[in-house]
């Protein structure tokens, strides 16, 4: 017969085995990793799917951007020691934005050529939603004025453009839009190469021409435009800071001739083209404005109309038309070569040309009552 084991003996046995059986379960869950938390690198380069066929991107959205890429070892070497970066001043890092994670066939294809091209930069999304975590995060202690802003326009062109000039503000970086193409890596735009031959160690901004117009004359408007669907700037540009405070300043204008808050502005109430609001216009303004303050003296078409390679003033470099607008100049032949290529698919056109229609439908109304009366 057994001889029974008093209970203090057995409690003791137990307490002996509680550490060992614990350390044995602790080494488990340290060495499981499951495979669900796993995110690529990179969106697999296969080939993209039809564009009536949308795929949402095979990467999990973080708080505040969606990385399209991370950065692999330079193809070339680095061509500015003291930033180490492609562009002296201008970080490495190509910023996008959408309205979710979901992008089309076209919109996958073009979004990759930029890491394709250059393998060493970063490739970032910021979403509707994520854009104003985005926003608040980066100017709530500066400019909290610019976040409320922000979170109160509703009109999405809108907050497209002012999105775009915000993220250059805070980051720096190219700013892409997602019908453009990145056709000759940024290593070979030379951009080192122009600012080597002047005074300026860096550049703050560097832009394209769109429209390449002759000067109309004192007191004129500035003839020429500025893309925005592709541009560069360093962090905390100064050029830039003054194109959100020109835009800001503008639409605020607008909602109080409309009797209405920021969050009550529509597009038939701008009474005038969105390029003008928010767009590449009042960029291209604002930016020979501030250049102009910069350099005490007037910076207009003289300086740069008709150029056939980058020129630099200032502390802004412009490029010709065909770097990052070869369709709309005409595919010249003596303007270097072709940078990125725009597709023009923006979808904010057709909701644009509809309010500028009702707005002249009742510009011509109120015309045809005061004639009447």
């Amino acid at each position: 017969m057994p001889i029974p084991i008093p209970k203090s003996q057995r409690f003791w046995r137990i307490f002996l085995l509680s550490p060992l059986l614990l350390l044995v379960i602790y080494l488990l869950i340290l060495g499981w990793t499951p495979i669900s938390q796993s995110i690529p690198a990179q969106i697999p380069l296969s080939p993209p799917p039809p564009e009536s066929e949308a795929k949402p991107l095979p990467l999990k959205n973080i708080p505040e951007t969606t990385p399209l890429s991370r950065p692999t070892a330079p193809s070339v070497p680095l061509l500015d020691a003291e930033f180490a970066t492609t562009i002296p001043g201008i970080p490495d890092k190509v910023w996008q934005s959408a309205k979710d994670t979901v992008l089309s066939g076209d919109q996958l294809q073009w979004t990759r050529s930029w890491t394709e091209k250059n393998p060493s930069f970063r490739q970032e999304l910021l979403t509707d939603k994520s854009s104003e975590t985005f926003v608040r995060n980066r100017f709530e202690k500066t400019r909290p004025d610019i976040v409320e802003l922000y979170n109160s326009l509703r009109v999405a062109i809108l907050r497209a453009d002012l999105l775009r000039y915000l993220i250059l503000l805070a980051e720096g970086g190219i700013w892409s839009d997602l019908d453009v193409t990145c056709e000759l890596e940024v290593s070979r735009w030379n951009i080192s190469k122009v600012l080597a031959a002047s005074n300026e160690p860096v550049v703050d901004m560097i832009v394209g021409l769109e429209f390449d117009l002759d000067w109309r004359g004192e007191g004129s408007q500035v003839a020429s435009q500025f893309t925005n669907w592709v541009f560069a700037a360093r962090p905390s540009s100064h050029h830039l800071e003054y194109i959100v405070d020109m835009i800001a300043d503008k639409l605020r204008l607008i909602a109080h001739e409309n009797g209405v808050g920021i969050d009550g502005l529509t597009l038939e109430m701008l009474r005038q083209e969105v390029v003008d609001v928010t767009g590449p216009k009042i960029m291209t303004i604002g930016l020979l404005k501030s250049l102009s303050l910069r350099l005490e003296k007037a910076v207009d078409d003289r300086n740069f109309s008709h150029i056939k390679e980058p020129r630099l003033i200032g502390d802004v470099l412009i490029l010709p038309g065909n770097a990052f607008a070869a369709a709309q100049n005409g595919y010249p032949d003596d303007q270097g070569e072709k940078f990125v290529s725009h597709h023009y698919s923006g979808s904010w056109k057709a909701e644009a040309a509809e309010a500028r229609e009702k707005w002249k439908q009742e510009k011509e109304s109120g015309k045809s009552a005061g004639k009447m009366a």
